[in-house]
């Protein structure tokens, strides 16, 4: 990452906006920021950390500028990934909350630049940070820690210890991936696939008894089914071939049936029917009178609405000319009104528009000179404040410049001679090494005797494993004996009891079926002796019909003579009763007309007829009976057949079977299947014990042969490490000795007992004088800060007063206009609210005006209505006059056409009236009733011959459906058992895929888990990472190391201890190592400068870009020259590196040391910022 451009506005002392151009800086490798105390360079960097991660390393709250609402920021800078370099914008902006004096963030943004223009990264405070941590793969505290080192900070990567270091390491080195979240990705693993091996587990038990066995028995099964449902179906399409026979007899009989219904509702309506067609006669002869009736009915309206309007126009004519001459008076009054009035009007109107503007610039002035009264006291307010506040400053000036001069005093009352402080310091080294070689050696002691007792212990525990080795090898061998002499004695297998069982099935079956046909044999008898009797029956009706049907026909023959003979006297009688004396006879041709025949009674002749009638209905009914018994025993005789060839046929077959032998037979199958199957369950179950007991004790060898392999291993492998910690042991040894002469000599020269305790007091002493010197630098900070404060305000009260005196003229001017404007108002508005009066004169205007108009228009339309009236009115009359003669001549018409249809008048023709859809829908249904008539008749002859007397009884039908249904259901059943069974095949080969597949699942997976659970433990507590972090440490160390000792010239070197801690060595006093706790403020900014410069130069996350640049916020105030000059030397380098380095400080010996640097102005009283600007040295 390099920077390229940064603007700053509102941020500390940056006030307007300032650009600072890190290309041209930044281009000889090497710049410096240079400016006093409270310029504001630290800024800058506060400023490209803000941008990025939304917060600046020294935690201020108040990093706004007092004189600014808000602060905006936009840093633009460049990464290289992969031999390519992509450019980003990071923008911010934040302002003041005045109502809780917080900030708040009012856009965060980052872009991407590339060749097809700018794209959008991130827009939220949040998103914008994770994405820049994304990109360069640095926290906002591991930025402040390896690329700025800012004021304050110098030492803080170098003191950190323990869990705080690793941290750091495990996010500036991506180890995170092994360290907990490895962890738990292992564990989530192990859970994972615990869980997938219970479900697989579970899966299996859910299949218990899927076995090739039982496969095999349900393939048995569906055979037998099968068999079973031939038999079944063999029986139904013999039914159904008789079903067949007798269907279609009944069909037609049914048909037949239905149209003799029609026909009897057919007869009755035939009356009706008669009724309708003379109806419809009548109904055409109203229709041909209609429209004559209907002319002179609407003639008759018209004359009636025409009278109405000549009387209504009448009327209207009268009133119209009423109101139009009272419209001519109210018309002439309103137009004088006008013509005289609005002149005054108008004048007053144009007075009141001169007061409203006059109005309007009194409320102005007001305005104006209400805001300068405030100013005013605004002003005055400020003057006392920024007087009260010069004061104050003024105090703490010399308040810090007391205080500066205690803490120079204090500094030199407690310094250090520094050659007796490295004489302690490095005797205090040697302490700590030698009580660290006390410690080891003693830790090292217990540890062997420690291995020595575990040995011991654990070749016990092997003598242990292979007494219980030896006896589970006696115990499996007896057990697998056992299971021989258990296959010695295997009863019938399964396969055996399945053939036993299929055989069992049959002979079931067998006796099922005979028991169905004996059943079958006894109901054809029943039925055969049934059928005989209702057939004696039936003949014994038939010869009683045909015997009242003969009676019937005689008396009817009777009846029609006598019927004949009393026509012809009927007709005798009424020829003779025309008969004149001496007019010849029609018949005889006498003229003489002796012995006259009588007439006879209608009365008698109709009785006859009707006895006739019921004669015929009888001898309908009784032929009908006839042949519906005739059909009756047609049908019986078929059943007859049937019933007896039935019987027959099963006679046959069981005349020979012994139903109770073959039931025994059964029984004794069935008892010698049961005893198999117990005697194979029992064997089997003893099997399965044995053979459960012997994989225990297999697995419970397996389990002591691995624990035995362990232990020797173990033991192999600890008294290897015994013999290291014994050599190791002996070393240690020898430099205690020697490190507890050194330390002897070392207490005697410098008169210190414990160096711990000396040490500790030096460095308090040295905290003590960098405490006070960072105080001091405060101070004076502090004392500059207040001076130009100081001047600031005192610029601030001079300007303040000069505007004072400037509002005091301006509002001496504005009141008096404001005097003469409100005399020439009151004159003109004449002392009323001129709205108000406004609003009456218009109103007064409007309404005169409008007046005159509503008038004008009233009278125009008065007289057109009049007219109009007039000639509606004349239209009218003449209309009457026409109607008249029109309502004479339809009169005419029309009794013309009521004498030609044979209406008496006009209300019989239309109480025949009938309209067309009436009509035609009468005519439709006269057509219909005929045609249904005629084909209901030639239905029932056609039925007849086809029938030829054939007839079946409902109740034997009905019988026949029942047989056939309920062994359709039977079969049913049967296919349905066949599904099933087959489905169960189907289901069970499927199931024992799945159990193979689950079985070698479960393998799989208990092999993956025990390979998780070893990862469990050996990645628990962070051990991975702990050694990666000490790996890349070391490098770093080394790396650091190689820069320091050129800084130093050699004298110094980091080194990292057993724990990891930084150690520094001393390669001019005897290679003495010392904590980095005793080293001076010098040494501390070396070491720290050359441990940053390592991590910058090395780090790369995750692959991610390469860091290219870093900044030193002061920290070379604690150098002598000479350092000083090795220090730059060493930051020159850097440039050959690709590493650019910015050095942020106010000491002047720096400036001609950088090729390029950006001097930094302080803020200007006048209430201007900070200013920026580049130099070339």
């Amino acid at each position: 990452m390099r920077p390229l451009k940064l603007k700053i506005a509102g941020l500390n002392s940056f006030v307007e906006e300032q650009i600072i151009d890190f290309e041209v800086l930044t281009e000889k490798g090497l710049f410096g920021i240079f400016g006093p105390t409270g310029s504001g360079k630290s800024t800058i960097i506060d400023a490209i950390t803000l941008s990025m991660y939304g917060k600046i390393p020294r935690n201020s709250r108040d990093f706004i500028n007092t004189q600014s609402t808000s602060m905006s920021l936009t840093y633009q800078f460049e990464i290289g990934v992969d031999g390519a370099r992509k450019r980003y914008i990071v923008e911010r902006n934040v302002k003041r909350d005045e109502k809780s004096g917080g900030y708040k963030t009012t856009l965060a943004r980052l872009r991407e630049i590339g060749e097809s223009g700018e794209r959008v990264l991130a827009e939220k405070d949040r998103e914008v940070q994770q994405k820049i941590v994304d990109l360069i793969g640095l926290t906002a505290e591991d930025f402040t820690r390896s690329v700025v080192l800012p004021q304050g900070k110098f030492s803080e990567f170098l003191k950190l210890t323990g869990k705080e270091r690793r941290d750091m390491l495990e996010r500036i080195f991506g180890l995170e991936k092994y360290g907990s979240r490895l962890l738990i990705k292992i564990r989530d693993v192990k859970r994972e696939k615990n869980n997938s091996l219970n479900e697989v587990i579970a899966k299996l038990s859910q299949h218990e008894g899927v076995t090739k066995e039982a496969l095999e028995d349900l393939k048995k099964k569906f055979e037998i089914l099968k068999e079973e449902e031939k038999t079944l179906k063999e029986q139904k399409d013999k039914l159904d071939k008789e079903r067949e026979k007798l269907k279609g007899v009944w069909e037609k009989q049914q048909e037949l049936n239905e149209f003799l219904q029609k026909k009897e509702l057919l007869d009755r309506k035939l009356k009706e029917i008669e009724d309708k067609k003379e109806k419809l006669k009548k109904a055409e002869k109203a229709l041909s009178v209609k429209p004559y009736i209907d002319s002179l009915v609407e003639t008759e309206k018209k004359l009636i609405l025409n009278q109405k309007d000549v009387e209504k126009y009448s009327k209207e004519l009268e009133e119209a000319l009423q109101l139009l001459e009272k419209v001519e008076k109210e018309y002439e009054a309103s137009l004088k009104e006008k013509e005289e009035k609005i002149p005054l009007i108008i004048e007053k109107e144009e007075r009141l528009k001169r007061a409203f503007k006059l109005r309007d610039e009194i409320k102005k002035i007001n305005s104006e000179r209400e805001k300068l009264v405030k100013e005013y006291k605004d002003l005055k307010k400020q003057i006392d404040g920024i007087e009260r506040e010069i004061k104050a400053l003024s105090d703490s000036i010399d308040i810090a410049k007391k205080s500066l001069s205690e803490k120079e005093k204090r500094i030199n009352e407690i310094k250090v001679d520094s050659n007796k402080r490295e004489k302690i310091f490095a005797a205090f080294e040697i302490q700590k090494e030698f009580e660290r070689k006390d410690k080891e050696k003693k830790e090292k002691e217990k540890r062997i005797l420690e291995l020595k007792e575990l040995i011991g212990k654990q070749q016990k525990d092997i003598e242990k494993i292979d007494n219980l080795l030896k006896r589970k090898e006696k115990e499996i061998q007896e057990v697998d004996n056992n299971i021989k002499n258990l296959e010695m004695q295997k009863p019938p297998t399964n396969e055996d009891l399945l053939n036993l069982q299929k055989s069992l099935e049959r002979k079931r079956v067998e006796i099922l079926e005979l028991k169905e046909k004996e059943k079958l044999k006894n109901e054809a008898e029943n039925n055969l002796k049934e059928i005989l009797k209702i057939k004696e029956e039936i003949n014994d009706e038939i010869k009683e019909i045909e015997e009242k049907l003969k009676n019937k026909n005689n008396s009817l023959e009777e009846v029609k003579k006598d019927i004949e003979e009393l026509v012809k006297n009927n007709m005798a009688g009424e020829l003779a009763e025309g008969l004149k004396e001496g007019v010849p006879c029609p018949v005889c041709g006498s003229i003489h007309h002796v012995r006259l025949a009588q007439k006879v009674e209608e009365d008698l002749i109709k009785e006859k007829q009707e006895i006739k009638a019921n004669l015929e209905k009888d001898i309908m009914d009784y032929q009908s009976k006839l042949f519906k018994l005739k059909g009756e025993l047609s049908g019986i005789e078929v059943k007859e057949e049937m019933y007896k060839k039935e019987y027959d046929k099963l006679w046959d077959i069981l005349k020979d079977i012994n139903l109770l032998k073959l039931e025994e037979e059964l029984s004794k199958m069935e008892s010698l299947f049961i005893q198999g199957k117990e005697k194979l369950e029992k064997w089997n179950k003893s099997k399965e014990g044995l053979e459960t007991l012997i994989k225990k004790l297999k697995e419970e060898k397996a389990s002591l042969d691995v624990e035995h392999t362990r232990l020797k291993e173990s033991i192999n492998k600890d008294i290897s490490l015994l013999k290291e910690f014994e050599s190791s042991l002996e070393a240690i040894s020898i430099t205690y000795s020697e490190l507890e002469g050194q330390l002897r000599i070392s207490r005697e020269e410098l008169g210190v007992s414990d160096f711990k305790e000396k040490v500790e007091e030096i460095n308090q002493k040295e905290r003590e004088i960098e405490g006070l010197r960072n105080e001091i630098e405060n101070f004076k900070n502090t004392i500059e800060e207040l001076t130009n404060k100081k001047e600031i305000l005192a610029n601030n009260l001079n300007t303040l007063s000069i505007r004072k005196g400037q509002i005091e003229e301006i509002g001496k001017e504005k009141s008096k206009n404001l005097r003469e404007m409100q005399q020439e108002f009151d004159s003109l508005s004449e002392g009323r609210d001129i709205e108000e009066y406004l609003k009456e004169i218009q109103y007064n205007k409007e309404k005169i005006i409008k007046m005159e108009s509503v008038l004008k228009e009233t009278l125009e339309k008065a007289r057109k209505d009049k007219q109009n009236i007039e000639s509606k009115k004349i239209s009218a009359l003449e209309s009457r006059d026409l109607l008249n003669n029109m309502f004479r001549e339809q009169s005419e018409k029309l009794e013309n056409a009521l004498l030609e249809k044979g209406f008496k008048d006009k209300k019989e023709a239309l109480e025949y009236l009938l309209d067309s859809e009436n009509i035609k829908k009468i005519e439709e249904e006269i057509k219909n009733f005929e045609n249904e008539y005629v084909s209901v008749n030639k239905s029932i002859d056609r039925l007849k011959e086809v029938l030829k007397g054939q007839k079946i009884n409902e109740e034997e039908w009905n019988q026949l459906e029942e047989s056939i249904k309920g062994l359709e259901q039977v079969l049913n059943e049967k296919r349905k058992q066949i599904g099933a069974t087959e489905k169960a095949i189907s289901d069970m080969q499927e199931n024992l895929q799945k159990v193979e597949e689950f079985t070698k699942q479960k393998k799989k997976l208990e092999r993956v888990v025990d390979i998780l659970s070893e990862l469990d433990n050996l990645f628990q507590g962070n051990k991975f990472v702990d050694f990666i972090a000490s790996k890349q440490l070391k490098y770093i160390t080394f790396t650091a190391s190689k820069r320091l000792k050129e800084i130093s010239r050699g004298r110094y070197a980091l080194e990292i201890d057993s724990e990891n801690n930084f150690v520094m060595r001393d390669d001019f006093n005897g290679g003495v190592r010392r904590s980095v706790d005793t080293l001076s403020g010098g040494e501390t900014f070396l070491t720290s400068l050359s441990l940053a410069l390592a991590l910058s130069s090395h780090i790369q996350l995750k692959g991610r870009a390469p860091l290219e640049f870093f900044f030193l916020d002061e920290g070379f105030g604690s150098l002598d020259a000479e350092l000083l000059d090795i220090v730059m030397t060493s930051l020159e380098r850097l440039k050959k590196d690709k590493m650019v380095v910015g050095i942020i400080s106010h000491v002047e010996e720096l400036k001609d040391r950088v090729p390029v640097k950006l001097i930094v102005t302080p803020p200007a009283a006048s209430g201007e910022g900070s200013k920026v600007r580049i130099e070339y040295t």
